[in-house]
């Protein structure tokens, strides 16, 4: 059996709402199940949809659930675990937060730690993207009818950036390491208002937000390395407080400690550009 997973950039016009395109394929031969992995929380959206018939399956409540065919996932704060049964494409459009208010006019508060399938979130119209791509095989028509759908909606975006945008991308430029205080003198509004904001428009607080922004860099840049990190450094670089502190947020967002994950990186989905064969 064989597993790959790859990254895709958006066109420059779509920058702004889209960070990535991927594709995440498992091949085997009958009804084999591949190894379980783990998606971490990245401070995404992330639209997913299934190429072909076969689905995969995720761990929720103590239990395997079949995902839908098309499904939109919420900011997370927990890492997920899922798995295929038979071999199965998956398509991701990893969005950037604030594109759910200036591409699509959806709310996604509700859907903070969830999912939902893409029509309950996005209407019928949604069904046109999920039916043009069905059963593609080459992934750069994949990504080029993705992207044909996208500049559709792009022709209706406002052209006012909303408190909400500003916050979000202020948090993401400065690696989570600006403090709440720091942010909200920087927008000229209150924390009490950047609270209220965060919680109508995403579902969850500018604080959790900062963390998880500031853990996704912490971790791609330990990933990349080849040798295990002196933790105290990573924790300085990134902004915590200390060592302990680090490894708390670490494994609130993984359950699991950082030398763990460094030791068994391809357990986790996000290695882009890289292939794993299993025995």
């Amino acid at each position: 059996m064989s597993s790959g997973y790859q990254e895709f950039k958006p066109s420059a016009e779509l920058q702004p709402y889209v960070e990535c395109y991927w594709l995440h394929r498992f091949e085997t031969v009958g009804e084999r199940e591949s190894p379980v992995q783990r998606c971490m929380p990245f401070g995404t959206l992330e639209l997913i949809l299934h190429l072909d018939d076969n689905r995969c399956n995720a761990f929720f409540d103590g239990q395997w659930e079949r995902l839908p065919s098309a499904f939109l996932v919420g900011l997370y704060r927990d890492a997920v675990q899922w798995k295929t049964v038979g071999s199965c494409r998956k398509f991701g459009i990893r969005l950037r937060p604030e594109s759910a208010l200036e591409l699509f006019r959806i709310p996604i508060a509700p859907l903070f730690n969830q999912f939902t399938d893409v029509e309950s979130c996005f209407g019928s119209e949604i069904n046109r993207l999920v039916d043009d791509v069905y059963g593609v095989q080459d992934t750069e028509e994949v990504v080029r009818i993705t992207e044909a759908f996208l500049f559709g909606l792009l022709k209706n975006t406002r052209s006012k950036e909303h408190p909400i945008s500003q916050a979000t991308r202020l948090i993401r430029q400065t690696q989570g390491r600006l403090s709440i205080d720091a942010l909200s003198e920087n927008l000229y509004i209150s924390k009490r208002q950047l609270e209220r904001i965060f919680k109508d428009h995403y579902g969850t607080t500018p604080k959790l937000y900062q963390r998880i922004i500031r853990f996704r860099n912490a971790y791609e840049s330990f990933c990349s390395m080849s040798s295990t990190p002196n933790w105290a450094e990573v924790s300085y670089k990134f902004g915590y407080s200390d060592q302990a502190h680090f490894i708390r947020d670490f494994k609130e967002f993984t359950q699991e400690v950082p030398t763990n994950i460094f030791q068994d990186r391809y357990q986790y989905f996000r290695l882009p550009d890289k292939q794993v064969r299993f025995a």
